[in-house]
């Protein structure tokens, strides 16, 4: 079997690792008589979440009823989520780690490894208008930056390490170089992307899903790489706080024999939009066409997150989705304008 080098996207491979340090519950407290319990997750405590009328509280209200007791109501509850350490975390979390690595290291396609880590705030925080970037993130595990300290001892002679990017960034990098070196074609590739983020399925490369190591080497195609960067425009990224496109035209759910929604545009939308796509070109043509329609040619005013006011049109908002999704193949450069991007397409704009 040939063997690669094997770049590692190791931000999920440090979050896993970390989370396996932890236990996670919710304190449930009686606000009245100061009653306490733990349930593993608040769905356990009430059922849905918004229904509130399932799960152990509505087990007892059945009960109470039954025998004519008044039933008590969710909302003389309040929930406490609770995040506590397991036992010999630090040996946990550094066994969990260095196993994952370890098995990677031995896989019969892996030659090599090279762990990359982007650190410190990136240029994506400052480039988002429309929502703040990543403001929805969860805070890190407890764990965290054991596990961090750990691989930068462990693997120092291993790791890639750049400032002021997104991990995701260097390894976009590599697998692009990696692409060009092989001459635009798969069998001539002499590194692969270790990964489970959909933001680097936006190149051709060979890549490996670090948590499906048993589904072996995948090859994405430029049409492929095309279409799934032209979904996420399209549907934007919610993890990273990236919109997307608020609505598809009426006239596109017709014209790609889509099931009509008014709740935005997912993935299964998007993916309607470009899936018939012949060529890479073709695929974008579907992106600003959808954009177009949506947001349309004349400038309207536009208020971004923070306040500032300016004028916007489709490819205004189109640029925005680009810049914040597109990863770097240069991490020392601005992705640049999409309306260059589309240029080098093929594309003509005034």
């Amino acid at each position: 079997m040939k063997k690669y080098k094997a770049v590692v996207d190791v931000d999920t491979l440090l979050i896993h690792a970390a989370l396996a340090g932890q236990e996670t519950c919710v304190l449930v407290e009686h606000s009245a008589t100061g009653w306490q319990r733990e349930f593993k997750t608040q769905t356990e405590f009430w059922g849905h979440y918004l229904k509130k009328e399932g799960g152990w509280l509505g087990d007892v209200n059945k009960d109470k009823e039954s025998k004519g007791l008044p039933t008590a109501s969710p909302d003389e509850f309040v929930l406490t989520p609770v995040v506590r350490l397991v036992p010999d975390a630090e040996m946990v979390v550094k066994g969990r780690f260095k196993n994952k690595v370890e098995t990677i290291k031995v896989q019969p396609w892996c030659s090599d490894i090279e762990i990359c880590f982007g650190v410190g705030e990136n240029f994506r925080y400052e480039m988002a208008e429309t929502i703040p970037y990543k403001n929805s993130r969860p805070p890190k595990p407890l764990m965290y930056e054991t596990v961090k300290d750990y691989m930068l001892y462990k693997y120092a002679n291993k790791m890639c390490i750049v400032e002021g990017v997104e991990t995701d960034d260097i390894v976009a990098q590599k697998l692009h170089e990696a692409w060009e070196r092989s001459g635009h074609n798969h069998d001539n590739l002499d590194t692969i992307g270790l990964l489970i983020d959909k933001d680097l399925k936006q190149f051709p490369s060979i890549q490996v899903n670090f948590d499906k190591l048993e589904e072996g080497l995948v090859k994405i195609t430029e049409l492929e790489a095309a279409k799934n960067l032209a979904v996420q425009m399209l549907m934007g990224d919610n993890i990273d706080s990236i919109p997307g496109l608020p609505l598809l035209d009426d006239s596109l759910f017709e014209k790609y024999k889509l099931r009509k929604t008014k709740k935005g545009v997912g993935e299964t939308s998007a993916k309607g939009v470009v899936n018939s796509a012949t060529s890479v070109q073709e695929v974008y043509e579907r992106v600003v066409e959808a954009y177009r329609l949506h947001y349309g040619e004349t400038k309207t005013q536009f208020i971004s997150h923070n306040g500032v006011m300016s004028d916007r049109d489709w490819l205004d908002q189109l640029n925005e989705r680009y810049r914040l999704l597109r990863m770097r193949t240069d991490v020392t450069k601005d992705v640049g304008h999409v309306i260059d991007f589309l240029k080098g397409l093929g594309f003509e704009y005034e």
